[in-house]
């Protein structure tokens, strides 16, 4: 059995230069260039790979030619990474989302060329959501190519007022999870998933909110739709019952809701290193699932993400 770790970060001095540089703004990015920690955490946890994503760092400007030189350069970076640990490192790739056009060939170019597992996405993009009909022709492409789509919070989580004043507290705390489980609803309720439904999409941290607030969801969805409201409550609640979820923010109460909503078989192993770690998240696994599922959850990745893994 091969285990894929899908929630990993690399974030780079040099990622901070130069994403400071194209975007005007800072990035205080220091992630070690020496890959020895990371490795050593995963030989402890006894995982095989490790998807890196840019999570909530995202190139999402307004400007055409920053954003496409961002992702590039995050890319190519991330290739050099993989290909200095291919027996163990893997890739998500960026794209200029704001631009879809370029989006879509960045996304070719990783998954054709660069041989990347799959693409990473924020959970909104320069203030457009994710069901936004201009970003159809990239699902379309995505689709076509039964990508998976690692979705990943943080781009606009000060979802609430105050927030901006512990940005680095109340953002991922609170307004992470919140964002997540709003970014998803709203694909569900646009349809996207259905119309496009060889997506593979894989969200964070077990889905932010979304399984905890799954029955308030889906009462509101048919008392919605005994009103009126024009949504098909049973089409939402299937296109949710599709995702798949990372373990990175595994803990008792995601635990209860994963069980409460019938998705533990849908958890995928996750570590959110450096900031998590591979062996603190298989410990917290055998903790809360029994040995059974936990062998599940170790070989879904893999499973996930076909035979570019193996």
């Amino acid at each position: 059995m091969v285990t894929v770790d899908v929630h990993a970060h690399h974030l780079p001095t040099v990622l901070g230069e130069r994403f400071t540089a194209l975007s005007g703004r800072p990035y205080p990015l220091r992630h070690s260039e020496d890959q020895s920690r990371r490795i050593a955490d995963l030989d402890q946890a006894g995982v095989d790979r490790q998807v890196l994503g840019l999570g909530a760092v995202q190139p999402y400007w307004s400007d055409r030619r920053a954003a496409v030189e961002g992702a590039r350069f995050a890319n190519d970076l991330y290739a050099r990474t993989v290909a200095d640990h291919d027996d163990r490192l893997r890739a998500f790739a960026a794209v200029p989302l704001p631009h879809p056009d370029d989006a879509i060939a960045e996304a070719v170019r990783c998954l054709d060329d660069l041989r990347f597992d799959g693409i990473g996405l924020g959970c909104s993009a320069d203030g457009v959501p994710l069901d936004d009909p201009r970003f159809d022709p990239l699902w379309a492409e995505l689709d076509a190519r039964s990508a998976v789509v690692h979705l990943h919070p943080g781009v606009a989580n000060g979802l609430g007022v105050g927030v901006a004043d512990h940005p680095m507290l109340l953002g991922p705390v609170f307004g992470s999870p919140a964002e997540t489980a709003i970014a998803v609803t709203r694909l569900a309720l646009a349809g996207v998933m259905t119309r496009f439904p060889h997506v593979r999409l894989l969200v964070g941290a077990m889905g932010g909110t979304l399984l905890v607030a799954r029955a308030k969801l889906a009462e509101s969805l048919e008392r919605g739709s005994q009103h009126g409201n024009g949504f098909d409550a049973p089409g939402v609640l299937a296109a949710l019952d599709g995702l798949w979820f990372d373990t990175s923010s595994i803990d008792p109460v995601l635990t209860l809701a994963a069980r409460e909503a019938d998705a533990v078989g849908r958890l995928v192993f996750g570590s959110d290193t450096p900031w998590g770690s591979a062996t603190r998240v298989t410990n917290e696994l055998r903790s809360r699932l029994t040995p059974s599922e936990v062998d599940a959850v170790l070989a879904r990745g893999a499973d996930l993400l076909g035979k570019k893994v193996l």
